[in-house]
């Protein structure tokens, strides 16, 4: 009977890998083949194309974004620190939040110098 219970883990891994495994490749399966000449052409809901498909984009935007995240995820990790605050029992936590928080200052700091977040 212990034997049954080694197994059903390791079955249940494989069930879940060949369930995965079906669902990528139905749509191959299930779906039509077309060789025609529209094939390769750029489908806008059937408007007509109005301009080019390549569009370049700034990497400024990417920085933005990046640095949001960064804080983002900062929040994210200190809100919970922060409502449990009063529950801690020694200093270490409060000086592992305080060096994330120093190093995602210098990161701060570091954007500002290399003047990441001014607009151009």
């Amino acid at each position: 009977m212990q034997a049954l219970y080694d197994i059903i883990p390791f079955s249940m891994g494989i069930g879940t890998l060949a369930f995965g495994a079906f669902l990528v490749l139905l749509p191959y399966l299930i779906s039509p083949r077309s060789k025609g000449r529209f094939r390769s052409e750029t489908y806008e809901s059937g408007e007509p194309i109005i301009g080019e498909a390549w569009v370049q984009v700034r990497a400024h935007y990417y920085i933005y974004a990046l640095v949001f995240m960064a804080f983002d995820v900062e929040t994210a990790f200190i809100v919970p620190c922060v409502a449990i605050l009063r529950s801690w029992d020694s200093w270490l936590p409060v000086i592992e939040v305080g060096v994330f928080l120093i190093i995602l200052s210098l990161s701060l700091v570091y954007a500002l110098k290399k003047k990441v977040l001014e607009w151009e």
